[in-house]
């Protein structure tokens, strides 16, 4: 008699199943522990299936597993994770009780940048589910995106916007959409919360649009975010209540030119100063930048410190005005955040306040900061 679970799983696959749909593959986890410590009986600290089921249901037991390590690792149970993980499902499926399928109007800057983040998720997870790193896919969809959405709700709330419903609906019905596999039950529920009369285990999982991702929004919003950083640093540092922020944005044609030329030796997989010099001193139109090694420096440290998924997106992206985007969206967010309002210049205005010479130091996406 052949007593193991996993070759009766293989056997029932073959009798029931036509050969397309047998399995690709077995994968055996390694030792489950709780708490960073083995499990076992004589240590008293297993819980039992129903008992944990009964207390905190099917879902974050499921969840805080996955949760705890990617296939062929050790997986580590504990239950501080189960509580995060019931809260936090919780709280998603109050949200979607609170959202109303609506017109997604005119987009603002931030609508935009949110829902092209949302086709990044899309990229993120999906591929993170074909090759069966699981706990990544999870925690992209619990978590990592949440800070992008408090930072859109931050936005929102900065501008006095009422009802972002339409767009909130959209994106979460995506994340319950490729929740569902992980968490059957309560994706049920928040689908139905949704205003959704079919079920989301039989709706088709999310597809990832190139159109929709706008490449302009996700680097143009993360200059604002870096600019805000950049100010909130500052002030920490230094220490001062702030009565004015001027900010300097480049406006020199060469620097540019110089700093999508670095860009694109970055994004090659070269970092090396004396490298990118060679390269840049090759071109006739950069060959000038070696007067001036300080701002090549500061754009490789700049740009070392991006991701390579920003950094490919600033290529392939068009240009956009920095001062006009900044000097809009700062005017709420900015007195929100600072109290005061924040100046926006370019450096070649002709009516610019620059009393410590502070605009030559302003580079591509990368702010000149004044604060008195």
């Amino acid at each position: 008699m052949v007593k193991n679970h996993l070759s009766f799983f293989v056997l029932n696959h073959v009798a029931i199943f036509e050969k397309k749909l047998w399995p690709q593959e077995i994968v055996v986890n390694g030792s489950v522990m709780m708490d960073g410590a083995k499990m076992s009986k004589s240590m008293g600290n297993i819980i039992p299936l129903r008992t944990a089921i009964r207390e905190h249901g099917a879902d974050p037991i499921r969840l805080a597993i996955i949760s705890s390590a990617e296939l062929l690792q050790d997986a580590d149970f504990n239950m501080e994770s189960v509580y995060g993980i019931q809260n936090k499902l919780e709280s998603l499926l109050e949200e979607c009780s609170r959202l109303k399928k609506g017109t997604i109007g005119e987009l603002e800057a931030e609508d935009r940048w949110i829902l092209s983040k949302t086709q990044s998720m899309i990229v993120q997870v999906t591929e993170a589910v074909e090759k069966m790193r699981l706990r990544e896919a999870l925690h992209d969809i619990l978590f990592t995106f949440e800070s992008d959405l408090s930072w859109y709700s931050k936005r929102v709330q900065a501008k006095g916007r009422e009802d972002v419903s339409g767009i909130l609906h959209h994106i979460n019905s995506v994340r319950v959409a490729m929740l569902s596999p992980f968490a059957p039950h309560v994706a049920e529920e928040m689908w139905e919360n949704l205003g959704n009369s079919d079920v989301v285990s039989k709706s088709a999982w999310p597809e990832f649009s190139k159109e929709k991702l706008d490449a302009t929004s996700i680097q143009s919003e993360e200059l604002l975010k870096s600019t805000i950083n950049d100010i909130a640093n500052i002030l920490k540092v230094t220490k001062i209540i702030p009565k004015k922020i001027v900010i300097y944005v480049n406006s020199d044609e060469f620097k540019s030119k110089v700093y999508r030329k670095i860009l694109g030796i970055m994004v090659g997989g070269q970092n090396n100063m004396g490298v990118v010099m060679k390269e840049l001193i090759a071109d006739p139109e950069t060959t000038e930048a070696k007067k001036n090694p300080d701002y090549i420096q500061k754009v490789i440290k700049d740009l070392h410190s991006e991701s390579e998924v920003i950094k490919q997106m600033k290529l392939e992206s068009d240009s956009f005005d920095e001062k006009e985007f900044l000097s809009k969206e700062l005017s709420s967010i900015g007195k929100k955040e600072f109290g005061v309002d924040v100046i926006v210049y370019s450096e070649s205005d002709s009516d610019i306040y620059d009393p410590k010479g502070k605009a030559r130091h302003a580079r591509p996406f990368k702010p000149a900061i004044l604060i008195e």
